[in-house]
């Protein structure tokens, strides 16, 4: 599958909410830089980012696509990484947002 491919697949799932969360994309260590994203934003990011990563096929899920998304607007930067299941749903496995040295 390709990248455009791809994409159309991930926004056309991420509009009608059929976005699954490993428990690991609802905790990240924010003294690691990363912030966690609300569902919300991961499914914003889903709907208007692109694919940086990917997609590749996924060797845990059957007819999966490992991908990875970023999402730039000002102030914010989104990325989002998972498994594409066509025409099935997504599993969103971390989300978060890289926060700037001097941003609280």
């Amino acid at each position: 599958m390709d990248r455009k491919k791809a994409e159309a697949h991930i926004r056309f799932l991420a509009e009608v909410d059929r976005i699954a969360l490993t428990a690991h994309a609802m905790v990240r260590n924010p003294g690691a830089g990363k912030q966690p994203l609300t569902r919300e934003q991961i499914k914003r990011c889903l709907i208007h980012g692109s694919v940086v990563e990917g997609p590749v096929p996924d060797l845990r899920e059957p007819n999966g696509w490992k991908f990875t998304m970023r999402r730039f607007r000002t102030g914010e930067a989104h990325e989002v990484a998972g498994v594409l299941v066509v025409e099935r749903k997504i599993l969103v496995i971390t989300g978060y947002e890289w926060v700037k040295p001097g941003r609280a």
